[in-house]
């Protein structure tokens, strides 16, 4: 700011004198000026300060309009690998009619290792994060590596007797059942989903190459005695888990392991009597991938 100094040892001229009005006119507006800017500044900051709410925190884009997490909706999800089929082992079978007599005991099939796939719907219990229903079905196939057991028949004059050995075919399982799902939450991006359930299974078991080894016909066995394809139903029970990855909001891939069975399977009718599979045990091993709608 410019200033304007006066000293009583000078006298002012008569020039000086006639410009002191005109700079002293510029020196009070310059001063105005700048005091009305500052204020009208620290008015106008006090202003904004009063009129705005104060508004603090973070807003989470994955949040509902409430801020809460978004609840869990309807899911899908697959699970492939490969399936291990325990032997199955078939009840005594005796037939005595007017035909003759037929009879296997300690009948067992085993099984080559094979694969799974399900697919399933689940949807969140109530308000829960954790507990869900799930409705599965799947094909699950395995052939059929041997056949072992003792035969003995006599229809019809024929007669054969020895252990039963060879075999092949093939066997398709598929269940429809539901599962109670929990899920442990490990970390941020990683879960724990244990699940059990029941239902009911269909079951198709296809077998033929089985041969007798009775030392009384030429070559010392008879080829193919009978057993053929054959369809059954039985109620199914299942147990597993899965280790889950977070790929995205609503995306994860992990790991299944699954154990399964089921009650006795009745065949139908074999030459006079019921051909029962005890029961069908299988441990699936893979992947699985599930999607949040």
């Amino acid at each position: 700011m410019r200033a304007l100094y006066f000293s009583h040892d000078e006298p002012i001229s008569s020039d000086d004198r006639s410009q002191l009005p005109k700079k002293t006119k510029e020196i009070t507006s310059f001063a105005l000026s700048r005091f009305l800017l500052f204020g009208l500044s620290s008015v106008s900051a006090d202003t904004l300060a009063l009129a705005q709410p104060e508004v603090s925190g973070t807003i989470d884009l994955e949040s509902d309009a409430d801020g809460n997490a978004p609840k869990k909706s309807l899911y899908l999800r697959i699970d492939a690998g490969v399936n291990l089929a325990q032997d199955a082992r078939v009840k005594n079978m005796v037939t005595n009619d007017i035909n003759g007599l037929l009879s296997t005991t300690d009948l067992k099939i085993a099984f080559e290792t094979g694969f799974d796939f399900n697919i399933g719907i689940g949807i969140p219990l109530g308000d829960s994060d954790t507990w869900s229903l799930e409705v599965m079905t799947g094909l699950v196939y395995n052939s059929v590596e041997s056949v072992s057991g003792q035969y003995d028949t006599d229809l019809f004059g024929f007669v054969v007797q020895g252990p039963m050995t060879g075999g092949n075919g093939d066997l398709y399982q598929v269940p429809i059942v539901a599962n109670l799902r929990y899920e442990f939450e490990l970390s941020e991006c990683l879960t724990l989903g244990l699940y059990a359930g029941g239902g009911v299974q269909y079951t198709n078991l296809g077998i033929n190459g089985v041969q007798v080894l009775d030392p009384a016909f030429p070559g010392g066995a008879v080829d193919d005695v009978g057993l053929s394809s054959f369809n059954g139903w039985a109620f199914r029970y299942q147990a597993g888990l899965d280790l889950n990855w977070s790929i995205s909001s609503n995306t994860t891939i992990g790991l299944n392991v699954r154990y399964s069975g089921t009650t006795d399977t009745d065949f139908g009718n074999f030459y006079g009597s019921s051909f029962t599979v005890k029961n069908f045990q299988n441990l699936a091993i893979g992947a699985t991938f599930s999607l949040t709608f």
